[in-house]
């Protein structure tokens, strides 16, 4: 019996541990060809202000210098950067009754799972700021039971712009899986 119980460790202990596959739900849209000259500043407000976003925002800022993208106080280009660390156990949906939009279901708990989840979600949209037009919107999101937000953003960052570039795509919905703390 005592043999059974020691043989019993790693299968336990594989099962209940919190490294695993994470999936990387995308889903991006890109609107008109962007200028030429790729000028792009961010909100002069943070949209939100916390150590995450401020994180988000040198990663997203990084990303796009790496394109060619040059950032200054006046451009054409606006970037908003929305992020959000829910309880996955909450759905996310817009309009009433009939009209209900989903746009993330609540997770259900894995079995054997010793924690709740959460939903690491990121949404990047590059706005035309001479008439409200989007050029660019992406949004990445993982669950996560152990892992933190900070430990997301760069996988979310690199998801929420994969398709930047790309011109009049419609809207593409995607998945990633990559290993990691979930």
């Amino acid at each position: 019996m005592r043999c059974f119980a020691v043989l019993m460790i790693p299968i336990v202990a594989a099962v209940s541990g919190c490294v695993g596959p994470i999936e990387t739900r995308i889903q991006t849209q890109a609107g008109p060809a962007l200028p030429t000259k790729k000028i792009y500043s961010f909100t002069a407000r943070p949209e939100q202000n916390s150590p995450a976003y401020q994180t988000a925002r040198k990663i997203v800022a990084g990303v796009l210098e790496s394109k060619n993208f040059v950032a200054t106080e006046d451009a054409p280009i606006r970037v908003h950067i929305a992020l959000a660390n829910r309880p996955a156990s909450i759905a996310m949906t817009t309009g009433e009754n009939d009209k209900l939009n989903v746009i993330a279901e609540k997770k259900k708990r894995k079995l054997l799972q010793s924690c709740d989840d959460r939903e690491h979600r990121l949404t990047i949209t590059m706005v035309n700021i001479l008439d409200g037009s989007a050029y660019y919107s992406g949004t990445a999101a993982e669950y996560h039971c152990k892992g933190s937000l900070e430990q997301s953003l760069p996988h979310l960052v690199d998801a929420a712009l994969s398709d930047l570039g790309k011109i009049d795509k419609p809207m593409n919905i995607k998945t990633r899986t990559r290993s990691g703390i979930e």
